[in-house]
């Protein structure tokens, strides 16, 4: 009576059975004293509920999570791309309005001309490019040097630029200027011997030993 005193009271015990609610041993042995039929239909019931059902249950939500996951990273991977055509479409939409003289190259001139416009500077800004210094802003995106930049540099440039600065760059950086002072260094080093063997050979003193 204790675990099956009513319907409702049997339906919770089994319930609680197979959620780590009570021990099914506990609750089995009972079955036993009442009918031995009873103890092979509870254990199948375990077995079946265990090994089955909640095995299903839980692949099933396992499943549905993993689906859930990718559809995000699928969607997270749409936005960004979108995002980032909005972004290259609205740097050519800025070069082409530039560009007064449809050379397919921007000058300083047409590009100064062009940014005294506040809505062009706001939304300039907007691509998150900083012009307060435009003029040093040109000569970064005129990578080969000619006084004017074409689509590919302007696009390229802007993409380069765009925000502030991030650890990766900040590396490479101080990487290049590592690389750079081992450079001279070597230099200084190779060029000393060179003036010492050359002072040598032309029996020349150097002015520490002539002071000397």
């Amino acid at each position: 009576r204790e675990y099956y005193g009513s319907f409702g009271k049997s339906m919770v015990i089994l319930f609680m059975v197979i959620s780590g609610g009570l021990d099914w041993r506990d609750v089995a042995m009972p079955l036993e004293v009442i009918s031995p039929v009873y103890l092979p239909i509870f254990i199948f019931y375990m077995f079946f509920m265990q090994f089955g059902v909640l095995n299903v249950v839980v692949g099933t939500f396992v499943a549905t999570l993993t689906d859930i996951a990718n559809k995000d990273k699928e969607s997270m991977v749409k936005f960004e791309l979108e995002a980032w055509k909005n972004y290259t479409d609205g740097i050519r939409s800025f070069f082409l309005a530039a560009d007064t003289d449809k050379s397919g190259t921007l000058s300083w001139e047409e590009l100064s001309r062009h940014l005294q416009d506040r809505k062009v500077k706001a939304y300039f800004q907007a691509m998150d490019l900083d012009i307060s210094q435009a003029h040093v802003l040109f000569e970064l995106l005129d990578a080969n040097g000619n006084n004017s930049i074409s689509l590919d540099e302007f696009c390229q440039g802007c993409i380069r630029l765009k925000g502030s600065a991030k650890s990766v760059d900040l590396n490479m950086l101080l990487m290049k200027n590592r690389r750079l002072c081992d450079q001279v260094q070597e230099y200084a080093a190779s060029s000393e011997s060179r003036f010492k063997r050359l002072e040598e050979e032309l029996g020349v003193e150097t002015t520490k030993e002539v002071l000397a």
